[in-house]
């Protein structure tokens, strides 16, 4: 029978956040695994705690619709023990953290529906056509 969207349950994940370099400070933290959010959302507090500073700002559409203009910054995330670099958004403090499909596509894993889990996927690689 198939899936529907109805059928899924929530997939969380811990996560460790922490700066690309130079800094032993991290976080761990119970993220939603959102496959509709391109980036990681993390309360603002936590980033700056760990001293992820803001980059930039980018445009996000809500889950309600409305558009929002948020800071950015980068990390690593790490999923399951395995690290990923990543946007992270610098999110409200009553925001449920989110993580984001690039990160979940770079640290390797699949959504596994009917047991609401992550799963590893086997790496891939690009065949090159050579002429």
């Amino acid at each position: 029978m198939p899936i529907r969207e109805t059928d899924l349950g929530h997939i969380y994940t811990e996560a460790i956040i922490r700066p690309l370099a130079g800094s032993r400070k991290q976080w761990t933290g119970r993220l939603l695994v959102d496959t509709g959010a391109t980036d990681t959302f993390v309360p603002a507090s936590v980033l700056r705690k760990l001293g992820i500073k803001a980059e930039g700002k980018r445009s996000y559409e809500l889950t309600d619709g409305t558009w929002n203009e948020l800071e950015i910054g980068f990390g690593v995330i790490e999923v399951k023990g395995q690290p990923a670099g990543g946007t992270l958004v610098f999110a409200g403090e009553n925001e449920e953290p989110l993580l984001g499909v690039t990160v979940l596509e770079s640290t390797g894993f699949w959504i596994d529906p009917q047991r609401e889990r992550l799963i590893p996927r086997p790496p891939k690689r690009k065949h090159i056509k050579r002429s």
